[in-house]
């Protein structure tokens, strides 16, 4: 058990300044410029629900900034673009437009008819294709994807190959279609789905900027420099006006074809705990507080900002562990670490803008649309039942504080973590009382890497060498995931008395022991060790992280270490995410501070890590390997996941051949890399080629029925906190 020392909480007093009538609190709102003349924004407040937010109006200088203007606390309502994926933030809540308000506006193909003439039904089922594959909760991982920093180009062109749509074609004969896009990554990445969707067709497709939004992109059809642009059919419509959108885009000599079930339009939202506190849940309910034009009187609002890095001794300038430096290189933007441990408090403030989301599955529905075997796995697994949902809270504490170790955010409030951009996926092995199985655990490290984690954090021990911790962390590592475990807390060497899974001899596993304050150079005595087994040292004594009552804690243990390594290993995956998990295994042990602590190589330094893993070579020496880590089939479509590790770069396609028949031809991407087929069959095997067609590499593997997941939750030895 990691030693817990309790905090004093300083209760801060909200003042409410009201009139002499009442004392209502003040609600701002947060919207773009074009709120004010925008019929889905403040003209539809005062028009459908006869309320005027202008006086409590917060204008936006990004368009969809508003979700970042409730993090600053600079509103309490803010519009967001429903394909904004931070609206499936555990700690947002998207107010229901009980009136109807809001208009549809789905992502639609608008095509020039001479071409759809031209091309006929051979390009309508293609781009209708496309469509029907998208949703809005999809759309939203497009969208989270390309923050994370790949390029909309690439996005989209592996959106349309993982189902199927993509891969090369006979050419037809015809002009090249020039596809238009909006000056916004979302418009950018729709226009290469759509253009990499009939590439895979055999058309000759041409993708470029309009230089603009919407005005430019009509003006951009009008004059034929385009014959295609994915628009969205309600702003659309009132933007040409009219009653129907067919008719309005035929005076353009345009054509809408299928809607996308994915819509793009306005929402409302609010942090959830505020939410609760006014008693709002629907748009109907800020009638309380946003009162007819002229009439309204709000009050202002004092608020004390907790910013509490001041007390994290472990992030300090002159710390062992050289932070501020590092943040100036990376922040672990664009990475996933997986935190299998006791569940997470996911509304944290501190936690909940870094919360991962898993945009395959629909909240709710209790119906594994991803078809992965876990229900409802929105933000995370619970491995600590067997029951089918997904119940992600941490009764214990210890997983959220260490959650706040790798990736609070940077958000002028509480701590701020090791990575504070990366994401946190919640995977919950351990019950309330901190216990819980091998089985559990084992089962999480597999769940973790097939669900794109690059780093997995164990902190966690127990006694029982499980074959099947070892064969998991292998997993991992054909998944390109680097493992963290936490030496334990018994102050015992662990070369003479191993403790799992720290002391697995595996090339992606990095044991940590955990340091006390005063710079972090003297080990602690709870810390266990080992000159073979413990590879380095990182601060895990009094360190101040997010608390499962919602505030912060002090706790100490080398469960708190472990996820400093993780959260250093995250800024350096950030700053090069090619860099491979022995590799990066490899880094964080060469590059630590020397010492004379009873670990193979001393302290973990995030600095030096970082710069490091910048300026280190992008590719390999080995010959490329591939591996199909998982071939599952349900009713009649397959789930493929792969992998290539070694000299990558020749790779330009990947072949799927399922069932002895070619089904699909991939351009080359990062790994591990998902297909989706609708179609089956008992075998399936995977080529990497290089540029003239040649075979680097190949795998092939049987395809198994989908097995429902937490088979294994209740088996094996026992592990703790």
């Amino acid at each position: 058990m990691p030693r817990l020392v309790t905090c004093v909480g300083v209760l801060l007093a909200v003042l409410w300044v009201g009139d002499a009538r009442a004392q209502e609190p003040r609600v701002r709102f947060a919207a773009p410029a074009s709120c004010p003349v925008n019929a889905n924004c403040i003209p539809g407040f005062r028009r459908v629900y006869r309320v005027d937010p202008s006086p409590f109006y917060v204008r936006l200088n990004v368009a969809d900034a508003g979700l970042q203007a409730l993090d600053d606390r600079r509103a309490e309502v803010a519009l967001a673009f429903t394909s904004n994926p931070e609206l499936s933030r555990p700690d947002i809540l998207t107010l229901r437009d009980d009136r109807h308000m809001i208009s549809a506006d789905h992502v639609v193909p608008i095509v020039r008819r001479s071409v759809l003439r031209r091309y006929g039904r051979a390009l309508r089922r293609r781009l209708n294709n496309a469509s029907g594959l998208l949703s809005t909760l999809e759309l939203r991982g497009l969208n989270q994807r390309v923050i994370d920093g790949r390029l909309p180009e690439a996005v989209g062109g592996e959106f349309v190959d993982a189902n199927g749509l993509g891969g090369p074609a006979r050419t037809r004969r015809g002009p090249r279609i020039v596809i238009g896009y909006q000056a916004f990554d979302e418009n950018q990445t729709l226009a290469y789905l759509y253009a990499e969707a009939l590439r895979g067709a055999g058309f000759r497709v041409r993708v470029r900027a309009v230089g603009g939004l919407r005005p430019e992109t009509v003006k951009a059809f009008r004059a034929g420099r385009i014959d295609l642009w994915p628009g969205y059919s309600g702003s659309l419509l009132g933007y040409l006006g009219g009653q129907s959108l067919p008719r309005a885009l035929a005076r353009l000599g345009a054509t809408p074809l299928r809607r996308s079930p994915a819509q793009d339009r306005n929402g409302f939202a609010m942090k959830r705990d505020e939410a609760r506190q006014l008693g709002v849940s629907k748009l109907s309910d800020l009638a309380r507080y946003w009162p007819a034009a002229a009439t309204a009187q709000a009050a202002a609002v004092a608020r004390a900002a907790d910013a509490r890095q001041g007390e994290q001794w472990a992030v300090a300038p002159g710390s062992v562990l050289d932070l501020p430096d590092a943040w100036q290189l990376a922040r672990g933007t664009g990475v996933t670490v997986a935190i299998v441990d006791s569940g997470a408090r996911v509304e944290h403030p501190d936690l909940a803008p870094n919360i991962w989301t898993n945009f395959g599955e629909v909240p709710g529905n209790g119906v594994d649309d991803d078809r992965n075997g876990y229900v409802d796995d929105v933000h995370g697994v619970d491995l600590s039942s067997t029951k089918p949902g997904q119940n992600l809270s941490d009764g214990h504490g210890h997983g959220t504080h260490v959650a706040g170790i790798v990736a609070a955010a940077a958000n002028r409030a509480g701590v701020v973590g090791v990575a504070p951009r990366a994401k946190l996926m919640i995977v919950k092995v351990l019950k309330a009382d901190g216990s819980g199985t091998t089985g559990a655990v084992a089962e999480g490290i597999r769940y973790a890497a097939a669900n794109g984690a690059r780093v997995i954090n164990l902190s966690l021990a127990g006694n029982d060498d499980d074959p099947r911790l070892a064969e998991a962390v292998r997993a991992a590592a054909a998944a390109n995931a680097l493992v963290v475990a936490s030496a334990g807390n018994d102050g015992r060497d662990i070369d003479r008395r191993p403790s799992y899974p720290a002391s697995l001899p595996e090339p992606n596993l990095l044991a940590v022991a955990s340091t006390d304050p005063n710079d972090g150079r003297g080990i602690s005595d709870f810390s266990n060790f080992g000159r073979l087994a413990v590879q380095v040292a990182a601060p895990g004594a009094q360190i101040l992280s997010s608390a499962n009552d919602g505030g912060w804690k002090l706790m100490s243990g080398t469960s708190m270490a472990a996820p400093m390594v993780a959260g250093v290993a995250a800024l350096a995956v950030s700053a090069n995410p090619q860099v491979n998990a022995v590799d990066l295994r490899g880094l964080l042990i060469q590059n630590a501070a020397r010492s004379r602590l009873p670990v193979s190589a001393g302290y973990v330094n995030a600095l030096h890590t970082v710069l490091a893993a910048s300026s280190a070579a992008g590719y390999a020496t080995h010959a490329p390997t591939l591996k199909i880590l998982t071939a599952t089939r349900k009713t009649r479509r397959t789930h493929i996941q792969a992998a290539a590790l070694g000299a990558t770069a020749a790779i330009k396609t990947y072949r799927i051949t399922l069932g002895g028949r070619t089904v699909a031809q991939l351009s080359a991407r990062r790994s591990p890399f998902v297909v989706d087929l609708r179609r089956s069959a008992t075998r399936v095997r995977v080529a990497a080629l290089d540029a003239s067609g040649g075979t680097l590499a190949s795998a092939q593997r049987r395809v198994t029925k989908l097995r429902k997941g937490k088979h294994d939750v209740p088996t094996g030895g026992r592990v703790g906190t």
